[in-house]
This record gives C-alpha cells, sequence and structure tokens, in this order.
C-alpha cells in the first residue's frame, strides 16, 4: 500500500533556509522519522511530493544508506497540497484502491492498522467503497495554562496546558483513489479548505480519533521541543513517542 508524503511546501513560520522536512531531530531529519512511523507498521513504499528545494532532499537521500522504498516525484514550486496530490495520481497502482497521505511536518504513535481499518468499514451507505477520506482527528495540548474561579470570581486552581477539548486534523490520511475525481488540476486547491470540506459536505469524510502523541514541527521552537524529548528517551534507552504504538481496540 502506498504512502503518499506531502513535502513541497516552504513551510514559511519555519523561517529557515531548508526545507522543514529536514528539520534534524536527533541524529536525522524529521521525514526519516516520519517514514519510520510507517515502516515500523509494515508500510515501506513511499511517493514523496517534492517543490520547493527538492534538490536537498534528494540529495540528503542520495548520500545515505536507508532501506526506504522511495519515488520522489517534483509536484511545483508553487502548487498547494491537492494539486500535488493530484499530480501524483498516475503513481497509485491500479489494484490499489486506498493509500496512506500524510504531511512531512508531523509525528505521532498513531496505529496505522486500526485507521486503515477505520477507513474501510465506517460508512455503511455505500457498498462499493467506504468513505472517501478518513482522517486522524487529535487533541492538542493548549499553548496556555488554564484558570479555574469559584463562584466569587476568585481563582481556585490553575490547569497546566490540559488538551483541548476540540478536535482537529492530525494530518495522518487513508484516501481512496475516488479522491482524485474532486481535484482540479486547472485549479490550484488546497486540500483542507477545498476537497476535504467537499467530501464533509457529502458525508464522505470519516475520522479516526487518535489520543495519544502527536506534535507538528512549525517553529524552531516546536524543533526544540522535539530534540529536547528526543535526547530524554534516548538518555534513558526508552522508546521514541512516536514509534510507541498502541492498540485502541482489542
Amino acid at each position: 500500500m502506498k504512502v503518499v508524503i506531502l513535502a513541497g511546501g516552504k513551510g514559511v513560520r519555519y523561517d529557515v533556509d531548508k526545507p522543514k522536512s529536514l528539520a534534524r531531530i536527533g541524529d536525522k531529519p524529521i521525514l526519516c522519522h516520519l517514514l519510520d512511523i510507517y515502516k515500523q507498521q509494515g508500510f515501506n513504499d513511499f511517493i514523496i511530493c517534492l517543490g520547493w528545494r527538492q534538490e536537498d532532499i534528494i540529495n540528503y537521500f542520495s548520500k545515505i544508506e536507508h532501506n526506504y522504498s522511495i519515488v520522489f516525484i517534483d509536484t511545483g514550486q508553487e502548487s498547494h497540497t491537492a494539486k500535488r496530490l493530484k499530480l501524483i495520481e498516475k503513481y497509485i497502482p491500479k489494484e490499489d484502491e486506498n493509500f496512506f497521505c500524510t504531511y512531512a511536518d508531523g509525528l505521532a504513535n498513531v496505529n496505522l492498522n486500526e485507521l486503515l481499518i477505520e477507513h474501510l468499514t465506517r460508512n455503511p451507505k455505500s457498498s462499493t467503497f467506504k468513505n472517501i477520506a478518513t482522517l486522524t482527528v487529535v487533541r492538542p495540548i493548549s499553548q496556555f495554562g488554564f484558570l479555574i474561579f469559584n463562584g466569587d470570581g476568585n481563582i481556585t486552581h490553575f490547569e497546566e496546558k490540559p488538551k483541548m477539548k476540540e478536535y482537529i486534523n492530525g494530518g495522518f490520511f487513508v484516501f481512496n483513489k475516488k479522491i482524485f475525481d474532486y481535484i482540479d488540476l486547472n485549479k490550484n486547491q488546497e486540500l483542507e479548505k477545498d476537497v476535504l470540506t467537499e467530501l464533509a459536505s457529502i458525508r464522505e469524510l470519516g475520522s479516526y480519533k487518535h489520543e495519544g502523541f502527536w506534535e507538528t514541527l512549525n517553529t524552531p521552537k516546536d524543533e526544540i521541543n522535539l530534540n529536547e524529548l528526543y535526547r530524554k528517551r534516548t538518555i534513558h534507552s526508552e522508546k521514541l513517542d512516536w514509534l510507541d504504538i498502541k492498540q485502541r481496540h482489542k
């Protein structure tokens, strides 16, 4: 089963003159840690959508020894995420109805097999296929602590950076190939804003709730935090958080 990784954007919030996917977490770039998440769960057939500074990514992998199976595809310097996805349509084998997809800047201990099962079994209205798309939804840690008040307006206690009640898009997807029918190559569409929104409106967008580890790298501060977590785990010879896969269903 193919794994499509969207790695062509500029990452403007990261504000470093290199692809965000090459940001180093411990001994290797975040992109390699992401590949490890899929590979350790049995999925090692990658299509990486490239764009800005693509030569940096290609050069990195050409200079290291690795056992990832990767096809690099130039999907344009200015393409948005949906257009990048459409441009790799022909690389999805005819016999494959579904494929994984994710962004190149997020790490999570998502159980990919459970995500796939959720995708294949959650839309009872169709007899030929289930949801066109299933996305992993997560509740991130709040950037701020909360203040709890009593009826008199006095602060009773602090709640330090709790998990948010609301779910957001966690970026780990399974797509049926029918998703390509909803992308117009003549339009520079965005995956979330244009395509997934339309699928939600026709009730063809499923969800998989992930309550475990999830972090993204959007800023240099995020890179520092992930490196600190990596350092703590390696010092104590513990499994990295994003590779510590849990079973949700028994």
